[in-house]
């Protein structure tokens, strides 16, 4: 017993320095060149939290109402901006904390499902090596502090198998209200833990898992239902109003099944990739089967994955979404390596130099495309507006100098508003939009900036002319950043 208890604690400090090893890693990431990588989507969630904490509501800087997302993200923004921190300093602290728990909680989960050390280490160097967590921790997404929500009530639930208190199942539904409000697609956890509870022992009678599942599902999804009706009411749509898409059932699980499969490719031989999946599949059924003490576990794991998925799909499949890809389907990557390496492991016996070796080629097949994306990082920056390609760019230089008034119309008005923190209005190419700006600047005035590359001629300038007088506020080569004012 004791020598088990020694393993427990040297296996915990272990995964505790893996994981802050992870985030320091991921720390010089962020911190090289301009910082987190910020899109037009983190600029939007920005300004509304800045909105927030100076008392003007979730209002994005394209004076819109922040609806299209749930609120936590922004709330927390704007936390850290009443407390006077400096928000994306601070949000990169949060980050770091995030990935860190990650790795620790994917750990966990493989050790629920297993009961295996090796399968936890194996997961947790797994996870720590793995280029996407680090890539979506150096950027402004919710995914970040997504997951560590995600798979906390994933745990709890777990915990809940060996002993059902109050106290767990409040903190179950205070997780899953939090990933609800951090992601839409945290409703997927709720549906999977009540299925999940529909038919667990562990939960009671079947009346009592009918209630307590109602009582679950009801806590964990008021608070989001409380801001669909805000959305509602302030512009009647519960969800921002997203737009039918074109994308077909089939694009969208064609589009699934690939990242998966990229997921499982080794580097040098991705024609394995299917041989790949359908021997960890087969592992995972083996451990099913054989460990009756893992079932439970893998059946949440396995329900929430099915679920999430199915909802993925559909989703897409039905408004327009970002493609499916390696963000929106992040929040699987961990139990699904938490599940790999628990069955690869765990199914049978293998010998430690068996697993060892298993390990490490898993480990070094991801390392160098890691090193890869760390690089590219490095030189180039995080991501979106965080890189070369616009914060060198000559407008941007020169209106880091400027004085722009209030409103600034621009085919960048994100990062715009990063830049000088004013109203701003997106502008498109073509003559009647600028018609429009110009109609709209000589009521108000304002500024213009319009970036564009390669030394081109700027367009539609002299559109302006019949409504504003506009006025150069530096040269560019590659754009235009005017003053504009009423004729």
């Amino acid at each position: 017993m004791a020598s088990a208890a020694r393993r427990d604690s040297i296996a915990t400090v272990a995964l505790v320095a893996l994981a802050a090893a992870c985030a320091v890693l991921a720390s010089l990431r962020a911190s090289s060149l301009y910082g987190l990588g910020i899109d037009g989507d983190a600029a939007w969630t920005l300004s509304a939290g800045a909105s927030l904490a100076r008392g003007g509501g979730l209002v994005t800087c394209l004076d819109e109402v922040f609806s299209l997302w749930p609120p936590l993200y922004p709330c927390v923004m704007a936390g850290l901006d009443w407390l006077g921190l400096d928000v994306l300093s601070s949000l990169r602290l949060l980050h770091l904390v995030a990935l860190a728990s990650t790795v620790v909680l994917g750990a966990r989960l493989a050790w629920e499902v297993s009961r295996s050390q090796v399968a936890a280490a194996a997961t947790a160097g797994s996870l720590a090596l793995t280029y996407r967590l680090h890539e979506y921790t150096i950027q402004v997404v919710s995914e970040t502090l997504f997951l560590p929500l995600v798979l906390g009530a994933l745990l709890v639930a777990c915990s809940l198998e060996r002993s059902f208190t109050t106290r767990k199942f409040v903190a179950l539904a205070v997780l899953s209200a939090l990933a609800c409000l951090q992601r839409y697609l945290g409703v997927t956890l709720v549906c999977a833990v009540v299925l999940y509870a529909s038919w667990s022992p562990r939960w009671g009678s079947p009346l009592q898992r009918v209630r307590r599942a109602a009582v679950y599902a009801a806590v964990s999804l008021a608070p989001l239902g409380a801001w669909f009706l805000r959305n509602r009411s302030v512009e009647s749509s519960w969800t921002g109003g997203r737009d039918a898409t074109e994308v077909t059932l089939a694009d969208a699980l064609a589009a699934a099944l690939a990242t998966l499969r990229s997921w499982a490719a080794p580097v040098h031989a991705d024609r394995l990739a299917w041989i790949v999946l359908v021997a960890v599949v087969l592992f995972i059924v083996a451990l099913a089967l054989h460990r009756t003490e893992s079932r439970a576990a893998l059946t949440l794991l396995a329900t929430f994955c099915a679920v999430y998925f199915v909802a993925l799909v559909g989703m897409a499949s039905t408004v327009v979404l970002d493609g499916i890809g390696d963000r929106l389907m992040l929040p699987l990557l961990v139990p699904l390596v938490a599940l790999a390496w628990s069955g690869v492991l765990a199914a049978w016996r293998v010998p430690l130099w068996g697993a060892g070796l298993l390990i490490a080629l898993a480990w070094l097949d991801a390392a160098p495309k890691t090193s890869e994306k760390v690089a590219a990082w490095t030189e180039q920056g995080a991501g979106g507006f965080h890189t070369r390609l616009w914060q060198e760019h000559a407008v941007t230089r020169a209106l880091r100098q400027a004085e722009l008034a209030a409103p600034c119309w621009s085919n960048g008005p994100e990062l715009v508003w990063l830049e000088k923190r004013i109203s701003v209005r997106f502008l498109r190419g073509g003559a009647k939009a600028w018609e429009r700006a110009a109609v709209e600047a000589g009521k108000s005035g304002g500024s213009l900036a319009w970036f564009q590359d390669g030394g081109r001629p700027p367009a539609f300038p002299g559109v302006l002319e019949p409504a504003v007088r506009a006025e150069p506020l530096a040269e560019v080569r590659d754009g235009l950043l005017l003053r504009l004012a009423p004729r």
